[in-house]
């Protein structure tokens, strides 16, 4: 079976503008003068953990001239949660039972205001998807004279699984540095679940869906999204990406 990466829309016919996003109105008590990165409680700061309290949300404002999509542009105070519409909630609800939290935000646009939209936590990943054997992993490693010239390399790592992974990825957190799977390959033969999510791919979080899934959402006509095929790399899907999608 093919698997996707879930992509907002590069095409600005879909966008409506490029930008996409005017701002972010955070639910923050107004007399609470931290900014919110210092804030535990603000949802965007909490890493991919189950939640067990009452976050602190968001509303998002999109440009009058951006388009009301399925999918809305990740970024700004939560770069790596999906913001989807209900519909697309449901459909990924119906292929998923764990691992997931939803919460209710509201997208803003002009004088309307879209209240049935979702920021997804995804607190359970499935690394044990992954062949890492036949994935090419790149270490971004210092240079000696870093700490003058900020120059790094990048070193190709042969891995063979997920426990030998998980120990480079230790040794380049004590150091700053920065792994990356690049070039992504799955063990179709352990998947066990229509979509999932993955760490440290290009992006830092991936959202992956089967064939079965993504021709659901195709034929319920949710907007915004672009399948990214998992066995292309970053910039192997630049090249292929027009031929199916059109340009930008």
């Amino acid at each position: 079976m093919n698997y996707y990466k879930i992509n907002f829309t590069s095409s600005v016919k879909i966008r409506g503008n490029g930008d996409y996003i005017k701002d972010y109105k955070l639910r923050i008590p107004s007399d609470m003068r931290l900014l919110y990165w210092e804030i535990p409680r603000f949802v965007g700061n909490i890493n991919h953990e189950k939640i067990d309290f009452e976050p602190y949300l968001l509303d998002i404002e999109l440009f009058a001239n951006s388009k009301i999509n399925d999918l809305i542009m990740q970024g700004g105070p939560v770069p790596s949660m999906l913001i989807l519409s209900g519909k697309l909630k449901t459909i990924l609800e119906k292929y998923r039972k764990t691992g997931m939290q939803f919460f209710n935000i509201n997208i803003l646009k002009k004088d309307e205001i879209y209240n049935d939209y979702w920021l997804l936590n995804m607190y359970e990943f499935n690394q044990e998807f992954v062949n890492f054997n036949n994935s090419r992993i790149i270490y971004e490693k210092k240079d000696i004279d870093f700490n003058t010239t900020y120059s790094t390399k990048n070193i190709d790592l042969k891995v063979n699984d997920n426990k030998e992974f998980n120990i480079y990825i230790e040794k380049a957190k004590e150091k700053l540095e920065i792994i990356t799977i690049e070039k992504l390959v799955l063990s179709e033969d352990v998947i066990i679940e229509n979509f999932f999510a993955l760490k440290y791919v290009t992006g830092g979080v991936g959202y992956y869906v089967s064939e079965k899934v993504k021709q659901e959402i195709e034929k319920e006509r949710c907007t915004g999204l672009e399948f990214q095929p998992s066995y292309l790399s970053y910039f192997e899907w630049r090249k292929e990406r027009e031929k199916i999608y059109g340009k930008m």
